[in-house]
């Protein structure tokens, strides 16, 4: 069973798992676009929301699982970031209610995930983390209708976590192309063996080498990112659907009455007025990708979360 205490110690392993390998996944972030910043990311997207639960007072499982999804949002930066946010609000949204969280719970929370991640993004594609998820849960799934335990259970899921990131670059053929995994997934890879192991001191690992990146690979250019809030009646598949018309890697998704959204784009000025038109924005971040890519993505602190 896990409990809220094994779970916030689970979450933050997670957290300074990624955050140990942040450079190594940097290292190979070509998919979507190649501009090196999908460790930091992910590592400043859990890193903050672990700062924010850590001295959370005890409490059910589920209702921590809720607070965990909301900081996320709140905290989520780039398309791995948001991916991950997504993930976890569907899992959260699954175990809603639970004191403990038994191995049939995890795996349809994890199950949960993956389905609201495929359905917030407007075109998932294969050989990324979602592919890393869908098949982590549904071998959680299977485990756990064989008895497993829930420890079992999540450390099978982990195992297929690793065996579906080998096969990425087979379904991605940019990812083959430069010789390396989806980035991506090897981040969600490197969470799920921090949350199994709930490690105080992660792995130390050597430095990476860094792939080469050619900015004519990418399209759109600026990373755009913000919270709706106050949306009321919101489609937020026909508002995704508009939002996709102005560039790619589009996300959309509510959870704690904040819509998160995430798109690269080169009219980031038409995306934010597109949705002023559903609710009041904040948590404004517009990057430009080009300018990443040719400076690199290793200049950042975690303390500026």
């Amino acid at each position: 069973m896990v409990n809220s205490e094994i779970l916030k110690k689970a979450f933050i392993s997670g957290a300074n798992a990624v955050a140990k390998h942040t450079e190594q996944i940097n290292s190979i972030n070509i998919f979507p676009v190649p501009d090196g910043d999908t460790g930091t990311n992910l590592a400043l997207t859990l890193t903050g929301c672990a700062d924010k639960i850590k001295d959370l007072p005890k409490m059910g499982a589920g209702e921590l699982a809720d607070k965990i999804a909301g900081e996320l949002f709140r905290c989520a930066r780039g398309n791995s970031g948001v991916i991950f946010s997504l993930i976890f609000s569907g899992f959260a949204k699954s175990v809603e209610g639970l004191e403990t969280i038994d191995a049939v719970s995890l795996a349809k929370g994890l199950e949960a995930g993956c389905d609201e991640a495929y359905a917030a993004i407007e075109k998932p594609t294969e050989g990324t983390i979602l592919t890393v998820i869908r098949l982590a849960a549904s071998k959680a799934v299977s485990s756990a209708s064989k008895g497993k335990n829930a420890r079992d259970t999540f450390a099978d899921a982990v195992e297929a976590a690793k065996a579906s990131l080998k096969s990425t670059p087979n379904l991605l053929p940019m990812l083959k192309k430069h010789g390396c995994v989806d980035a991506g997934g090897q981040g969600l890879v490197y969470i799920m063996q921090g949350m199994l192991e709930m490690s105080d001191t992660p792995e130390e690992t050597k430095p990476a080498h860094k792939k080469s990146v050619h900015t004519e690979e990418i399209t759109y250019i600026y990373c755009t990112e913000f919270l709706i809030n106050n949306a009321v009646n919101a489609d937020i598949e026909n508002f995704r659907s508009r939002l996709s018309r102005m560039g790619d890697c589009t996300a959309a998704a509510k959870h704690s009455g904040i819509i998160k959204v995430h798109i690269h784009t080169n009219r980031p000025g038409s995306v934010l007025e597109t949705a002023l038109e559903i609710g009041e924005l904040s948590d404004i971040k517009i990057d430009n990708m080009k300018i990443q890519a040719e400076n690199g993505a290793n200049q950042w602190n975690l303390t500026q979360a």
